[in-house]
């Protein structure tokens, strides 16, 4: 009887630090600074870089979008208590907090074809992979927040052989950024 007492004892001393340990609690202002991109297609499930000088098939052409952040604390802030606390029972409050400085309003994207140096619009035929949206509509739904896209061309009629492509983001600022891929060839 006595070992149980002491036992549930030390139980609630530890359960209470845990309980009243301090947290700490951070928000972080993101600011989307760039765009990078790479032209990339499917060897079974794991996606690999074109070779500039193999040619490809046009459907299997999978554009990776990666849109880079700079992110830096706004504010920190700490919750602490008067009573020593035992440094493994500190537990976290809760989630930290984004802010998002800016955001994608609307995206473009257009090929060159290397041949006449003609610019084609595609951003309507480019689709992101596990959705049926191009990715005009898709981006600015999910900005800020998503970083990651791969997309794929819904229609490749109008897709010449050779090609090289540009994305374009204007932000909600006004500002623009863009990413480049290098040349593509196609079967």
């Amino acid at each position: 009887m006595e070992k149980k007492k002491i036992k549930n004892i030390i139980t609630f001393i530890l359960l209470a630090q845990l309980i009243i340990g301090c947290c700490d609690t951070n928000t972080y202002e993101v600011t989307i600074s760039g765009l990078e991109s790479r032209a990339l297609i499917f060897d079974g499930n794991n996606p690999v870089e074109i070779d500039e000088k193999a040619p490809t098939d046009k459907e299997d052409l999978v554009i990776e979008l990666l849109i880079t952040e700079l992110e830096s604390i706004a504010s920190s802030e700490q919750i602490k208590t008067d009573v020593k606390v035992l440094k493994a029972a500190v537990v976290p409050c809760g989630d930290d907090e984004f802010i998002y400085s800016n955001k994608i309003e609307n995206v473009k994207v257009e090929i060159l074809n290397l041949n006449n140096n003609e610019r084609i619009d595609i951003t309507n035929q480019l689709v992101v992979l596990g959705t049926a949206e191009s990715i005009s509509e898709y981006i600015p739904a999910n900005s800020p927040g998503t970083r990651d896209y791969l997309m794929r061309l819904s229609d490749t009629s109008n897709i010449p052989n050779q090609i090289d492509y540009l994305i374009e983001a204007t932000l909600n600022d006004g500002s623009k950024i863009s990413s480049t891929g290098g040349t593509i060839n196609f079967n």
